[in-house]
C-alpha cells in the first residue's frame, strides 16, 4: 500500500467524518427547531385556556345573580383580600344566586417532576372548597391594585379597600424546553379590569 493510498484513505474519513458531524448537527438542530415549534404552540394554547378561565371569574367580581345578596356597602367590600400575587374576591361564580368568596393564587414551591424550575402552580377555590391547581407553565401571576384616582394600593390588605381597578399580568414559560432554554418562548397576557357591582351581568 503506498503512500498516495494512506492519503486517500485519511482523505475519505477526514471528509467523511465532517459529513457525519455535519448531518448529526443538522439532525439537532432541526429536532430543536420542532421541539421548540411545539414548546411555543403548547404555551400560546395554555394562554388561551388560562385568560378564557380568568376573564369568567374576573368579570363577575361584585356580580350576583340575586343582587340583593351583595354587600350593601361601596364596591371597597367586594375584594375581600389581595396581594402581589393572591386575590380573594366576591362574585357569583355559579351563576346560582348566591355569593361566593373566589380565591386565586400563585404557588410557591417547585411542581415535583417538572423541568422547569420557575413553573407553579396556579390555584382556585372557590368559598371552602378544595384548592384546584393547574400546571399551565404559569411563572408569574401578578396582581396590582388601584384607587379611583389610579393611585396604587400597597399590598397586603383586606376588606374594606379602596380597589377600584385591577391590572393582572400573566407569564407561561414551557414546561420542558430543548437544553433547557425556557427563556425563547413565553408568552405574556396583561389586563385592567374595573372592579364595580356588574349589577347587569
Amino acid at each position: 500500500m503506498g503512500t498516495t493510498t494512506l492519503i486517500d484513505l485519511a482523505g475519505s474519513f477526514l471528509v467523511s467524518g465532517l459529513l457525519l458531524l455535519t448531518a448529526l448537527q443538522l439532525d439537532q438542530k432541526s429536532i430543536q427547531t420542532t421541539f421548540d415549534s411545539q414548546a411555543g404552540l403548547t404555551v400560546q394554547q395554555n394562554m388561551v385556556d388560562l385568560v378564557e378561565y380568568l376573564q369568567y371569574d374576573f368579570r363577575k367580581i361584585g356580580y350576583c345573580r340575586n343582587a340583593s345578596k351583595l354587600p350593601n356597602s361601596s364596591v371597597s367590600a367586594f375584594i375581600q383580600k389581595g396581594d402581589t400575587s393572591t386575590i380573594w374576591f366576591l362574585a357569583d361564580a355559579s351563576n346560582s344566586g348566591n355569593v361566593d368568596t373566589v380565591k386565586y393564587w400563585l404557588g410557591t414551591s417547585e411542581i415535583p417532576g417538572s423541568a422547569n424550575p420557575r413553573v407553579r402552580l396556579l390555584y382556585r377555590q372557590v368559598n371552602s372548597g378544595v384548592p384546584m391547581g393547574s400546571n399551565l407553565g404559569v411563572t408569574e401571576f401578578k396582581i396590582q391594585y388601584f384607587d379611583a384616582f389610579g393611585i396604587p394600593i400597597p399590598t397586603p390588605f383586606g376588606a374594606p379597600n379602596q380597589a377600584q381597578y385591577i391590572v393582572l399580568a400573566v407569564r407561561l414559560e414551557p414546561v420542558a424546553a430543548f437544553n433547557a432554554d425556557y427563556s425563547s418562548n413565553f408568552v405574556i397576557w396583561r389586563q385592567t379590569r374595573m372592579v364595580s357591582r356588574n349589577l347587569r351581568r
